[in-house]
């Protein structure tokens, strides 16, 4: 799966842009602030509906102008726009049919995003470790969206019952089952992907030169207590919850940790190690979902200021292999195009385009 044609219009500083992309690598180049990376922000919205800059379209939507629009065509005949409005309103379209959910355009253009921020799961909230995981599971588990779905109605109906204080015991057991039924089978869905996840991302590390990554260790916690059912551990925790006013067992609190002899990999491995780490954990995922559907598309945002040349060939190496296109934004065109010319066809010949001040151009030599 590959984008073929993108159109982007009044996303932050890009008015108009309508672009034709190669299969294998398009590399942006232009100084900061150019707006190359809001290229990789538009594709983006088109995987999820949203930036991953901001969380407010408003913000992303260019000075005085009523809204923005960004369309693609896909090598796989499909046709995928988000139009984003100022007054809070939009359209998101499949082949110009209203899609019903975010999760339809995930579906349709899976997506893989290296950016400083990827950088920070290690330290930060267990939601951004759980993200990892579950973006594996919707891409191959078909059933899995609708069974988080599911849950998080009945977690969203047991927390208001909670907040009111004094409850019905009829009324919320009602909830619970839902939420222990739906929960269960969340929880299982994401077992299975884990063992599968943990051993791509041992494999990648072991093939890296001799250094503490080889001892890292990645554990599933999955929420609630392992020798009981989700439902006993709801019955449990019921007059502890009521006293805090929502739900503090079940998959929602569950957590990938990443140790190396049993402490916090953040703790013990350098700040390169770490990034290797992620981008390791980014490339296994995105192994996993080739071996179920098509390849996904990979975003890589800067990442010469990341990592240093030795480790940026890596992981060229790595995506070469799971990726069906690349998006790549840089400085210099020579450095961040350099781990990519030294692979084999097509990750070699990227196609560049050059950004300033929010027009971009293709190179004239790629253009050919």
């Amino acid at each position: 799966m590959a984008l073929t044609r993108l159109l982007i219009s009044n996303f932050r500083n890009i008015s108009q842009a309508d672009l034709f992309l190669d299969a294998g690598v398009n590399l942006f180049c232009g100084v900061n602030g150019s707006g190359k990376t809001s290229v990789l922000e538009a594709v983006h919205m088109l995987a999820t509906g949203r930036s991953f800059r901001s969380r407010q379209h408003k913000s992303v939507i260019q000075h005085d102008q009523p809204g923005l629009t960004v369309f693609t065509q896909l090598d796989t005949g499909l046709n995928l726009g988000v139009e984003r409005l100022a007054n809070g309103s939009g359209r998101v379209r499949i082949n110009q049919t209203a899609a019903e959910s975010s999760s339809q355009l995930a579906s349709c253009l899976p997506l893989q995003l290296i950016n400083s921020d990827s950088f920070s799961a290690l330290d930060g909230g267990p939601g951004v470790r759980r993200r990892l995981l579950d973006w594996t599971v919707f891409h191959v588990e078909h059933l899995f969206a609708q069974e988080w779905k599911n849950y998080q109605i009945a977690l969203k109906q047991r927390n208001a019952l909670l907040r009111r204080g004094k409850i019905d015991a009829d009324a919320i057991g009602i909830w619970e089952h839902q939420l222990a039924q739906s929960g269960e089978r969340v929880d299982s869905l994401r077992q299975g992907q884990f063992h599968e996840l943990r051993a791509a991302v041992t494999a990648l590390l072991v093939g890296l030169p001799l250094s503490l990554l080889h001892k890292v260790d990645i554990s599933y916690r999955r929420g609630w207590r392992k020798e009981v059912e989700l439902a006993e551990a709801l019955r449990e925790s019921r007059e502890g919850d009521l006293s805090q006013g929502h739900t503090r067992t079940g998959p929602h609190r569950a957590d990938l940790r990443f140790t190396v002899a049993g402490e916090p990999a953040h703790n013990v491995l350098s700040r390169g190690q770490q990034k290797m780490l992620v981008c390791a954990v980014r490339t296994a995922m995105a192994q996993l979902v080739c071996r179920h559907r098509e390849k996904p598309v990979f975003l890589v945002d800067d990442l010469p200021a990341e990592l240093d040349e030795y480790n940026q060939q890596i992981f060229a190496h790595w995506v070469g292999r799971c990726a069906s296109q690349v998006l790549v934004t840089g400085i210099e065109d020579g450095t961040t195009s350099r781990p990519w010319r030294q692979l084999d066809a097509p990750w070699n010949c990227p196609k560049v385009f050059h950004v300033e001040h929010g027009k971009i151009s293709a190179e004239a030599s790629a253009a050919q």
